[in-house]
């Protein structure tokens, strides 16, 4: 019986290099794993705080018919004076505010003042991407305005959406987003200037992976990046898709 049994038994040097070959494989998997995972997450609190968004303006453009006029009026200020983040911090339950001007996250509860561009690296975003008012939502989610803007083809109120709040990497493309408010109430991706009206260069300069300081507004990389989010596309290569290819 022992000699049958010894037939089937394992060295001590076979299970260490059984182990050892498992734990290579899982230091070369894992990597990828966790990556893929936290892009699902990234997408998953996208959609998420799109929708809401979304739903939300449609609810205060219900109560008011032109929420630009409204808040930008007819001539050209570049500010809402804060007005439209205090309006709209009332649609949702808001656990910490900011309505003056410092555009300075750590009063949010942040790390760092500023978020981060689409490149690689810790190139810091245009710091009046937030500088007219932010609030943080109960379910994470922050909400920043940088006020009126005139730009080709009309006026919008912009601002961001970062989709899980103090929590890293605070980075345009990855869980920070630009959005505006069109004329017509609605919400639209930002593409580096005003709502659409921007070519396909353009729009990949400011949604960059690869390289920082690429925009028309050098420190704006990473504005046009919810364009690509919505549509799934990744800039860098039409043919596949944006969030399994976040570097």
């Amino acid at each position: 019986m022992l000699n049958s049994l010894s037939k089937y038994a394992f060295t001590l040097a076979e299970v260490l290099v059984t182990l050892g070959i498992i734990g290579v494989v899982a230091a070369m998997t894992m990597p990828t794993l966790i990556s893929n995972y936290r892009h699902k997450v990234y997408e998953a609190q996208f959609k998420v705080a799109h929708s809401l968004i979304a739903q939300t303006l449609t609810q205060m453009g219900n109560e008011n018919i032109d929420l630009t006029r409204m808040y930008c009026g007819t001539g050209m200020p570049d500010r809402t004076q804060n007005i439209f983040i205090q309006d709209f911090a009332k649609y949702f339950k808001v656990v910490k505010s900011d309505y003056g001007n410092t555009a300075d996250l750590t009063k949010l509860g942040y790390k760092d003042k500023t978020f981060y561009q689409s490149a690689p690296g810790r190139n810091a975003f245009n710091f009046d991407a937030h500088n007219n008012g932010a609030i943080l939502l109960n379910n994470g989610m922050m909400i920043a305005s940088s006020g009126c803007w005139w730009q080709k083809g009309g006026v919008g109120i912009d601002f961001i959406i970062d989709t899980n709040g103090p929590k890293r990497p605070n980075k345009f493309g990855y869980d920070v987003f630009y959005f505006q408010l069109g004329t017509d109430n609605k919400l639209y991706p930002d593409s580096g200037n005003y709502l659409y009206a921007q070519t396909d260069e353009e729009q990949l300069a400011c949604c960059n992976f690869e390289k920082a300081n690429t925009c028309s507004v050098p420190v704006d990389t990473g504005v046009s990046c919810a364009q690509y989010a919505i549509k799934n596309v990744y800039p860098h290569d039409n043919a596949k898709n944006y969030w399994d290819s976040l570097p």
